[in-house]
């Protein structure tokens, strides 16, 4: 059997795109410069938030969207403790990217 090439007619994730770029612009336009961090659990991601917080703390504010649903408690607990805002995302295992961001 010979194999058929198959065009992709639409992205799947096309409308989450769309959603990410206007996000993105949203925030531009309130003048929220944000960072998606992404990565494996135990990376250090949270370390890198407390150690930013630490660094920017006078006259930065930071607050985090939380979307890491193996460690959830004990992340938030960590963020909570320090005063940084959080909030929680169940994305059901997806995530968004600023596709138009610099």
């Amino acid at each position: 059997m010979k194999p058929e090439r198959v065009s992709i007619v639409e992205k799947i994730l096309g409308d989450n795109d769309q959603l990410a770029v206007l996000n993105c612009k949203r925030l531009d336009q309130v003048g929220v410069f944000s960072i998606n961090l992404m990565a494996s659990p135990d990376d250090g991601k949270n370390s890198l938030i407390l150690q930013t917080n630490q660094v920017l703390s006078h006259g930065i504010r930071i607050g985090v969207a939380e979307s890491d649903t193996a460690h959830v408690i004990i992340d938030t607990d960590k963020i909570i403790a320090v005063g940084i805002p959080i909030v929680q995302i169940n994305t059901g295992g997806l995530s968004s990217r600023c596709s138009d961001a610099p």
